[in-house]
């Protein structure tokens, strides 16, 4: 069963209601642990599994607003509210000494945890049989936009965080200029991305990270989930989950991302858009920048490079458009 902790009566109606929820006032210190950083950064850097839209104010002095608060992390081990970090960070909250002593035993990294083991976390603290909802959808029904590009640089990533602020996905929260995201080592190991957009930036451009995850926003209360992944020594590849934004707000987001590839068309390698992510099953690696693989699964638009569509011929009987190094090919029309 996991372990709950930091759902104070002050938080809403997420917390287990099989138990009195303590006051968070209460929990309220002068001073914090000697390795409060540390803790802090566990919180923040733990597998979330339930996101809340929007932003809260800080209960106990009201002068600061919290994104996401109602959001639910884990570890695995234990479960807590998202802007439990805020409040250690803050005013130096009293975690059980359970808890702490439990993230000191994992030498402060959170765990890799399966989706698996996050879905089961999830219908247990919502009382849900883990064969319903929405997680049961195959993986292939998932929207995305993908779009490949050389290995960046300092500047290049600074300017690439510069076109999507301009396109309208702020990588700093507005409300709080904070930046919320994680990085990967090549042992698998995730730290959390603290500072703001010159850390992403420089995290985006140092070979030691493999994958490095942030949260756009499209003004302030529709947080936009982006992974940039290295491929290998010349490329790099950005997902962006528009699965996470609601249907009504999915084609803003599409436009958005599409402004941020035109200020800079002529170094894309290629990109797809699948906004029902029906050709998600495909592996666009391999398509677009690989050694190859036939496209049999149609997305609403693909952009590939001109000199590789000699490798497919599956496209020779499409037309095309031109945009930058790219052809781009929309959907046939059935």
């Amino acid at each position: 069963m996991i372990k709950r902790v930091g759902f104070y009566q002050e938080f809403g109606d997420h917390g287990d209601p099989s138990v009195s929820a303590p006051s968070l006032r209460d929990a309220v210190r002068t001073a914090g642990e000697w390795d409060e950083d540390r803790i802090v950064a566990y919180l923040e850097s733990s597998r979330e599994i339930y996101s809340v839209m929007g932003a809260e104010r800080d209960v106990i002095t009201g002068d600061a607003w919290i994104p996401g608060a109602g959001s639910l992390v884990t570890d695995g081990t234990w479960l807590w509210p998202v802007e439990l970090a805020h409040y250690v960070r803050r005013h130096h909250i009293a975690l059980p000494a359970e808890f702490v002593a439990h993230i000191r035993g994992n030498d402060y990294a959170g765990p890799v945890l399966s989706h698996e083991r996050a879905l089961e976390i999830f219908n247990e603290h919502f009382g849900r049989d883990a064969s319903d909802g929405a997680d049961s959808q195959p993986a292939a029904l998932t929207p995305f936009f993908v779009w490949y590009l050389p290995v960046l640089t300092i500047v290049s990533s600074r300017a690439l965080i510069k076109q999507l602020g301009t396109s309208g996905l702020s990588v700093a929260h507005p409300l709080t200029d904070a930046l919320f995201g994680s990085r990967e080592t090549a042992d698998g190991r995730r730290e959390p991305l603290m500072g703001g957009p010159d850390v992403l930036a420089a995290s985006l451009a140092d070979g030691r990270y493999r994958d490095v995850e942030f949260q756009c926003w499209m003004g302030y209360d529709q947080p936009v989930t982006a992974h940039v992944r290295r491929l290998d020594p010349s490329t790099q590849k950005v997902t962006v989950q528009i699965a996470d934004v609601p249907a009504a707000d999915r084609e803003e987001v599409v436009a958005a991302l599409v402004r941020t590839l035109d200020q800079d068309a002529a170094h894309c390698l290629g990109f797809v858009i699948d906004r029902v992510g029906t050709s998600g099953g495909q592996d666009w690696d391999r398509i677009l920048i690989g050694p190859g693989e036939q496209l049999a699964a149609w997305p609403d638009i693909v952009g590939i490079r001109r000199d590789r569509l000699s490798a497919h011929p599956e496209l020779a009987a499409a037309k095309s458009t031109e945009y930058g190094p790219l052809a781009v090919f929309h959907r046939p029309e059935r």
